[in-house]
C-alpha cells in the first residue's frame, strides 16, 4: 500500500527533475535548424512559405514551426519555452495512450503504459533534441483511441476527431501520419471482419476533411516548388527515403530492433517480455477466440517498422511514432506477469534481469562524472546519492511490478541527471558554432549577418543563436557569388578558409576554434581524455571587409 500512494508522485517529481535539468541546454544541428524555421516565420510573418536561411525550405511540413512561432511570439525566442511547448503537446499523447490501453485492458495498464512512454529514455532526450517525430507520436496515437473510441462508441465526433488527428500529424510529418492509423485501425477491422466499416462512404466523406486540415502544407509548397513541391510531400520525401533514391545507404535490417533496446530504456526487458507474449499468443489463437483480440498495438507495430527497417535512410528518432503502441503491448504484459504475489519463474527472472539493468544504468554516472568530465557541483553529487540509496533499497526489497518501476526510474533518473548536468554542457564547450555566434552578436554591427560556409559547417545552431541570420553557401560558386556581400560574417571549416584565402577578399580573422568537435557524432575517443585532442579540428570565424 505505500508503494501505490507514493508511486504516482514519485514518477511526477522524476519526470520534472529530468526536464528541469535540460531545458537549459542548447539546441543544436536539426533541432536548432527547426526552431530556426519558426523564428523565420515570424521575421518574414509569413506562415505558409517556409524558409531556412532566407532560402525556401521544403523538408518538413509546418506543424512544428508554427509550434516554434507561436512560442516565440509569446515568450521571446527562448529554448526552455520552446521545449515547454513541444512538451504540452506531448502530453495529448500521454493521456492518449493512456485512454487507448484503458479502452482495451483497463485502467491500470492505462497508467503503466502512459508511465512507460513520459519516462523512457526516447520521450525525455527527443524533447531536448526535438524532432518532428516528437510531436507525431502524440497526434499518431490521439487519432488511433479516437477511432478505436468511434468503433466502439459509434459516437460521429470520436470519428471526426480521428480525421482531424490524422490531419495533423499529416501537418507534423507527411503522409506517414496516415500510414500508421491506418495500419492499426485497418488491421483490427480486418482481423474481425467488420466489412461495412472498411467499406462505409464514411471514409470518402472524411477525404475533404482532411484536405482541408493539410491545406496550408501543400500551399506553401506549390508556391515555391509548384507540382513538384506536392510530388515530393506524398512521394519523393517518403518513398525516397524507402528506396535511397532521395536520401539514405543504410542497408541494416535489425537497426530498429537494437535501438528500441536503448531507446525504450529503462523498460526495454519489458518490452522484450512483452513483445515476446504478445507474438506467442497471437500465433496460438484459436479461431473461435479472434473476436476478443485486439491488433491495434501490434499491427501499427509490427507494419511500420518492416517498413523502417527496410528503408535506405534510418534514424533512432523514427521509431517514436508508434513507442506508445510499443509500450500498451508492455503494460499490457507486465500486469498480468506480475499479477500475483508469489511470482513465477519468468517474472522472476524479469525481476533479476532488470536489478542489473539498474545497476549498470547507475554505474554509467562515475564514469561520466569522474572519468569523462569531472564534476564538483555539491548538489549534483546529493543527489545521485539520493537517487542511488533508492536505487539499492529496491534493489535489495523489489517484489512486485511497481516497486521495479520505481527502481528502474530512480536509476535512468540519475543517468540523464548526469547526462543534462554533466556530459552535455561539457561536451557543447567544443562545440563552436555556438560560440562563434556569440561572437558574432557581441562583435558585429547590426546590418552584419552570419553565414556559414562549406557541408561540415553546416551547423545550423549557427543561425538559430545568432542575432541577425543569414544563409548557407555550400559550394565554392555559391562563395564566389557571395564574396561582393561586404560586411558579412563566414563560419567555415579549415578547407573552407583556404578557400577564401585563395580568392583574396579583404577579409579579416575574427576567431580561430582550434578545438572544435560535433556532438551530434560521439566516440570513445571524444570522451576518453587522453584521446580527445585527437578528435578536434579547427572552424573559423571571418569577417569580410
Amino acid at each position: 500500500m505505500t508503494t501505490n500512494r507514493i508511486f504516482l508522485p514519485a514518477v511526477i517529481s522524476l519526470v520534472f527533475l529530468t526536464i528541469l535539468c535540460f531545458l537549459p541546454v542548447p539546441l543544436m544541428m536539426n533541432a536548432a535548424k527547426y526552431a530556426q524555421v519558426g523564428r523565420e516565420i515570424l521575421i518574414n510573418n509569413d506562415w505558409v512559405n517556409l524558409t531556412i536561411g532566407g532560402v525556401p525550405y521544403e523538408q518538413k511540413p509546418p506543424m512544428l514551426f508554427w509550434v516554434a512561432a507561436i512560442c516565440f511570439s509569446l515568450f521571446g525566442v527562448s529554448v526552455p519555452a520552446y521545449k515547454i511547448s513541444v512538451i504540452l503537446i506531448s502530453l495529448l499523447g500521454v493521456y492518449s495512450t493512456f485512454r487507448l490501453a484503458k479502452l482495451f485492458y483497463g485502467h491500470e495498464v492505462g497508467m503503466l503504459a502512459a508511465t512507460f512512454w513520459i519516462t523512457s529514455l526516447g520521450f525525455l532526450h527527443f524533447h531536448n533534441d526535438i524532432h518532428t517525430d516528437t510531436m507525431l507520436a502524440a497526434f499518431v496515437v490521439f487519432s488511433v483511441w479516437q477511432f478505436m473510441t468511434y468503433f466502439s462508441q459509434r459516437k460521429w465526433f470520436h470519428f471526426l476527431l480521428g480525421v482531424i488527428g490524422i490531419g495533423i500529424s499529416m501537418l507534423t510529418k507527411g503522409p506517414v501520419g496516415m500510414v500508421i492509423p491506418a495500419f492499426a485501425v485497418g488491421a483490427n477491422l480486418f482481423l474481425h471482419k467488420q466489412w461495412r466499416d472498411i467499406f462505409h462512404i464514411r471514409w470518402l466523406l472524411a477525404i475533404p476533411l482532411l484536405a482541408l486540415v493539410i491545406a496550408p502544407a501543400l500551399a506553401g509548397l506549390f508556391r515555391q516548388f509548384g507540382l513538384e513541391g506536392i510530388k515530393f510531400y506524398f512521394w519523393t520525401n517518403n518513398m525516397g527515403r524507402v528506396t535511397g533514391s532521395y536520401y539514405g545507404d543504410n542497408n541494416d535490417y535489425s537497426f530498429y530492433i537494437h535501438t528500441a533496446l536503448y531507446l525504450l530504456l529503462p523498460w526495454s526487458i519489458f518490452m522484450l517480455a512483452g513483445m515476446y507474449n504478445e507474438f506467442r499468443s497471437l500465433i496460438r489463437i484459436k479461431r473461435a477466440d479472434i473476436s476478443n483480440v485486439e491488433v491495434v498495438n501490434i499491427a501499427a507495430v509490427v507494419f511500420f517498422v518492416a517498413i523502417l527497417s527496410v528503408a535506405k535512410q534510418k534514424n533512432p528518432h523514427y521509431l517514436l511514432s508508434v513507442t506508445p503502441f510499443i509500450f500498451i503491448i508492455t503494460a499490457k504484459w507486465c500486469t498480468r506477469l506480475f499479477d500475483k504475489t508469489q511470482l513465477n519463474k519468468r517474472a522472476r527472472i524479469i525481476t533479476y534481469i532488470n536489478k542489473v539493468v539498474a545497476l549498470l544504468l547507475l554505474g554509467v554516472v562515475p564514469i561520466v562524472s569522474l572519468y569523462f568530465f569531472k564534476e564538483q557541483s555539491l548538489l549534483f553529487w546529493a543527489t545521485v546519492i539520493l537517487l542511488a540509496v533508492g536505487v539499492f533499497y529496491f534493489i535489495f526489497n523489489a517484489v512486485d511490478l511497481r516497486k521495479q518501476v520505481l527502481m528502474l526510474l530512480l536509476s535512468s533518473s540519475a543517468l540523464l541527471l548526469t547526462l543534462n548536468v554533466v556530459l552535455l554542457p561539457n561536451m557543447f564547450e567544443f562545440y563552436s558554432s555556438i560560440h562563434a555566434a556569440e561572437l558574432f552578436n557581441s562583435k558585429a554591427n547590426e546590418n552584419a549577418t552570419l553565414n556559414m560556409y562549406k557541408p561540415k559547417a553546416r551547423l545550423w545552431d549557427l543561425l538559430f543563436y545568432s542575432g541577425n541570420y543569414g544563409t548557407y553557401l555550400e559550394t565554392k560558386e555559391d562563395l564566389e557569388c557571395f564574396l561582393p556581400h561586404k560586411g558579412a560574417w563566414i563560419y567555415t571549416t579549415d578547407e573552407g578558409y583556404r578557400e577564401l584565402k585563395e580568392m583574396n577578399p579583404d577579409m579579416e580573422v575574427i576567431g580561430v576554434f582550434y578545438k572544435h568537435k560535433n556532438v551530434s557524432s560521439i566516440s570513445l575517443n571524444f570522451l576518453n581524455p587522453k584521446t580527445r585532442a585527437a578528435t578536434f579540428r579547427t572552424m573559423y570565424l571571418v569577417k569580410l571587409k
